[in-house]
């Protein structure tokens, strides 16, 4: 009896030491599902609050970005002078009481994978004009702006979209009324000639949906940005002369407004 007992003793055991096994492993499963879910959860927070800076090469793009992502610096001093980016920079921010994932994407037309592929989790777009650049010729810009409100679903989600005037210090540049008048005047062109390149290469090629997004506006009528299911504000801003006098601040605030 004396040795049966001993045998239940420890059958007794090993049965308590893996039904506390297996309660762990039960613990262990859940608490990883709800890390699990927790970093979904925050990746898809991260894309709620995504605003893409996106515009030509020597726009002021990533002089705006570190604008946005440095306020503590950039409130006392001019955003200091940068190079063209050679990769997209991304970090989160606090603009205006805001939560923000802020991307700076390249402009080369090399990274326009990178830049759909943000554009497609935008919630707010701010694209950089180089407004000197804007008043000798205006077409890159139109050509790289026609891009951005084409792609990426954006007119889908009615994502709000801040056209940015940039360096209004030079006695060169256009003001943002002009810029708009012709950046309207050149996509209106550009439509025209992109939908012919469309239907040259036939139906197999593009069908009515590819057609259909890449056309901004309606057809029979001047391209107007007023047309847009897409939000369109322009502004002017000077990022060499700081956030006051450069008009920043009111960058911060269309940002936190974007994303209410």
């Amino acid at each position: 009896m004396g040795g049966g007992g001993g045998v239940l003793a420890a059958l007794a055991s090993v049965l308590v030491l893996a039904l506390a096994g297996l309660a762990g492993w039960f613990l262990l499963q859940r608490h990883s599902a709800a890390i699990q879910q927790t970093n979904l959860g925050a990746a898809a927070a991260r894309k709620s609050r995504a605003v893409v800076i996106a515009g030509r090469m020597g726009a002021g793009k990533t002089a705006l970005w570190c604008h946005l992502r440095f306020p503590e610096t950039s409130a006392t001093q001019a955003v200091p002078r940068t190079q063209t980016s050679m990769a997209v920079n991304a970090s989160e921010a606090r603009v205006a009481g805001a939560r923000v994932h802020l991307v700076d994407v390249p402009g080369h037309q090399k990274y326009r994978a990178d830049r759909d592929a943000q554009l497609a989790a935008a919630s707010a777009v701010v694209f950089v004009v180089d407004s000197v650049d804007a008043a000798r010729d205006v077409r890159p810009a139109a050509e790289a702006l026609y891009d951005v409100l084409a792609s990426g679903g954006l007119q889908d989600r009615e994502c709000p979209v801040l056209v940015l005037c940039n360096k209004q210090d030079d006695s060169r540049a256009a003001s943002n009324e002009r810029v708009r008048a012709a950046l309207e005047a050149e996509i209106d062109t550009l439509r025209a000639s992109r939908q012919q390149a469309l239907d040259s290469l036939g139906a197999a090629a593009h069908d009515d949906a590819d057609r259909a997004s890449d056309f901004l506006g309606f057809e029979g009528k001047a391209f107007s940005f007023e047309d847009l299911a897409t939000p369109v504000q322009f502004n002017e801003a000077s990022m060499a002369l700081g956030r006051s006098a450069g008009g920043l601040e009111m960058v911060e605030q269309w940002i936190a407004d974007a994303l209410q």
